[in-house]
């Protein structure tokens, strides 16, 4: 710690250089909340106390796992009060999220990758000779993508949600995922055992009915015993509902 002139912490412009930030990230994270609010030392500069350097790494690192700032803010109001248990809780929630938008991701660009060679295929399978380019021919007929015109194996797929009701739907599912009591994956398929409750049955039951309306290459078993509710899903490599249950997550396995 430096004195000089009265004044005992850290600049903004020193807290921005051990922190590897520019000194306007760390003036945006205290008007957003993220730092504690600088003080005023003797000489009357802002000054931060060592924690800061502390509060702006794990921002940094949380960032770097794609968190939210607001997310951040409120991991960090619970920082100083939370157990480790609850704050890992709540980050290995965010986790499964990202690996499931990820896998999401990963399965809608594997399916544009089918439909684009399905294109350069047809544009290939066919010579046009000496013929003159224009309305109708085959450069403008062979990139279309309609229905029938899609090779076998390459029929386009995917969910129908917009980005935020897809948000919605995938916290959903994260919900079921975090009350399951075990999970067993084989190819294209998951299985959960989930707490034999009138509660959850109403909400595995909605959820798998509105998945159907969403998402129809999607198929759904549900079986209710004394103990628990098996529910069965099988789904195309990549779909959001597969990404999510998928047990190699850290909240699935219990």
């Amino acid at each position: 710690m430096f004195t000089l002139g009265g004044m005992k912490g850290l600049q903004v412009a020193e807290l921005a250089a051990r922190g590897g930030v520019a000194p306007s990230t760390v003036r945006f994270y205290e008007r957003s909340g993220l730092l504690s609010p600088a003080r005023r030392a003797e000489n009357g500069y802002r000054v931060f106390d060592e924690s800061a350097l502390e509060e702006l790494a794990f921002i940094q690192r949380a960032k770097s796992i794609g968190m939210s700032l607001e997310d951040i803010a409120e991991l960090l109001a619970a920082w100083p009060h939370g157990s480790c248990q609850s704050l890992q809780a709540r980050m290995r929630m965010h986790l499964v999220g990202q690996i499931s938008a990820v896998r999401l991701q990963r399965g809608e660009l594997d399916t544009f990758e089918r439909q684009l060679q399905t294109v350069l295929d047809r544009l290939s399978a066919r010579d046009p000779g000496p013929e003159r380019c224009g309305r109708r021919c085959g450069c403008e007929s062979d990139l279309e993508l309609g229905p029938g015109r899609t090779a076998p194996g390459a029929e386009p797929w995917g969910c129908s949600l917009d980005p935020d009701a897809l948000a919605s739907r995938i916290g959903q599912w994260q919900e079921v995922v975090a009350a399951a009591v075990s999970v067993e994956d084989t190819d294209g398929s998951v299985r959960l055992a989930l707490p034999a409750n009138p509660d959850m049955i109403a909400t595995v039951a909605r959820l798998c009915l509105a998945e159907t309306a969403c998402c129809p290459q999607a198929k759904f078993w549900l079986e209710v015993t004394a103990r628990h509710i098996v529910l069965t899903v099988e789904a195309p490599p990549g779909d959001k509902v597969l990404a999510i249950l998928h047990p190699d997550d850290a909240l699935v396995r219990r």
